[in-house]
């Protein structure tokens, strides 16, 4: 099963996703992979992307979006390049793999959209962050058979953690059962 977190923007689901990855590393000693975008330091309102433990990168070359006063402009080349790279490295030593976030950034970046839709079809679970916004490529996320969406709110992002460590600790288990 891959667990999948939506809701509204700034209410903490990148925190819970922190959260719920250090519990299963102290309770099952795993090794997480995957990648998480996120915004630059001030003034900079572009997105970046990097692995997931590695330092944050302020990089053109990390840089999946130019984000303006009214419009933004998305990299897709970044996502279809170093995105699918993060991917594919993480695959091979990970037991779960994170993607926090999926968006609208990333309509144009085939690539990438091909390689997070074939990870639903393994057995490495994931979890993840995607966008509510309806966009076709975030739909094929939200309504796989294998995916479980949790919505995170003001109400119960202090709250959702415990279950969310559940829900991976029992897909973790049969993905060791099953080696």
């Amino acid at each position: 099963m891959h667990v999948f977190l939506c809701g509204p923007i700034h209410v903490g689901k990148s925190t819970v996703v922190q959260n719920v990855l250090r519990q299963l590393i102290l309770k099952k000693t795993i090794c997480a992979g995957g990648f998480v975008t996120y915004p630059g330091i001030a003034p900079d309102r572009d997105i970046y992307i990097s692995s997931v433990w590695e330092p944050k990168k302020y990089y053109p070359a990390n840089k999946v979006a130019q984000r303006g006063p009214a419009s933004s402009y998305p990299f897709p080349q970044v996502f279809d390049t170093l995105g699918v790279s993060i991917i594919l490295r993480s695959k091979t030593y990970s037991d779960l793999l994170c993607m926090d976030e999926l968006g609208f950034f990333e309509q144009e970046a085939i690539c990438f959209q091909n390689a997070v839709l074939q990870c639903l079809e393994e057995s490495i679970p994931v979890f993840g962050v995607v966008k509510e916004k309806p966009v076709p490529w975030l739909d094929a996320i939200k309504n796989h058979p294998a995916v479980e969406i949790i919505s995170v709110s003001e109400e119960n992002r202090n709250t959702v953690t415990p279950s969310i460590v559940k829900v991976l600790e029992a897909s973790l288990d049969k993905r060791y059962s099953n080696r």
